[in-house]
């Protein structure tokens, strides 16, 4: 059984690991190892994430936030070193000449992963934000991840956009938008994501909060009929019902919008973007909650 000292804490030094075992599997050769060994290599180093969270939270070394934290983390490294697999191995393979240019892509987590937590078997939702239309060339780099992914096991939530496009679905859909607010770049173009981010901030601000907060309102509503409409049910559903999860991020996503912060003790600083909404008391039972 593999120990929590076995394996790194950090993301850069697990992401290291990682590359060093898929040199080894393709130690000789001229190209990336193949796509059977690498996916041996890959679920091997996925399996060891896995352990390592839950053996260091199960030990008492984590509290469920942490360990949350740090398996989003540990993915990051994950997919980031699966992006440059699926570069190297596409330039290798045949029908490269045919693919053309490569054109500009950044691989962005969003919903919770973008936040920087992910709970065990939760969704890996990702955004690959290309400049305009994907070329060939990032087509087969998308597919070629996607595939690996879900042949790891792992349950992933996608979309290819270009930048105007997620422009467009944002104003036409407040849960694309909602999605987008907590995007978060893992790998690829760092300049294309940062003129998405500035781009999409503005809409925002341009665009206003009284319609947000009105649909964000009409969807909790909806969500309380269905899950129980009450905090004092016997069986409640602690995600969807009334006073769960669900609700809290609704704050929490009221206020990222309105105000750009991502905690809540932000939320509480007198000189923060909030002006002190939150007391210091009332920032703790949120973060506990």
């Amino acid at each position: 059984m593999l120990h929590p000292e076995s394996f790194p804490d950090s993301a850069q030094d697990a992401a290291a690991q990682l590359r060093q075992q898929l040199a080894a599997a393709a130690e000789g050769a001229d190209s990336p190892a193949a796509r059977d060994a690498a996916l041996v290599v890959f679920r091997r180093h996925l399996g060891r994430i896995q352990t390592h969270v839950r053996e260091t939270f199960e030990q008492g070394e984590l509290p469920g936030l942490a360990a949350a934290r740090m398996l989003a983390g540990l993915t990051d490294g994950l997919i980031a070193e699966l992006y440059q697999h699926a570069v190297a191995s596409i330039a290798a393979g045949p029908g490269r000449r045919a693919a053309g240019r490569s054109g500009r892509m950044t691989i962005a987590a969003t919903g919770g992963y973008g936040r920087g937590v992910l709970a065990p078997f939760s969704d890996i939702d990702l955004l690959f934000l290309t400049e305009g239309r994907p070329t060939a060339q990032v087509e087969r780099i998308v597919e070629f991840m996607l595939y690996f992914l879900w042949d790891l096991g792992l349950k992933v939530g996608h979309a290819t956009r270009s930048k105007a496009d997620c422009m467009t679905g944002a104003r036409g859909d407040h849960t694309v938008r909602t999605s987008l607010l907590d995007a978060r770049r893992i790998t690829g173009d760092a300049p294309l994501f940062e003129d998405f981010a500035t781009a999409f901030r503005a809409a925002c601000t341009e665009a206003g909060a009284a319609n947000y907060i009105a649909a964000k309102q009409a969807e909790r509503a909806n969500r309380h009929r269905r899950y129980g409409d009450s905090a004092y049910v016997v069986e409640p559903n602690i995600k969807e019902g009334r006073g769960g999860l669900r609700d809290l991020q609704m704050l929490y996503w009221i206020a990222r919008y309105i105000f750009g912060s991502s905690t809540m003790s932000e939320l509480a600083a007198p000189e923060g973007p909030a002006g002190g909404m939150l007391t210091a008391a009332e920032a703790r039972r949120a973060l506990r909650s």
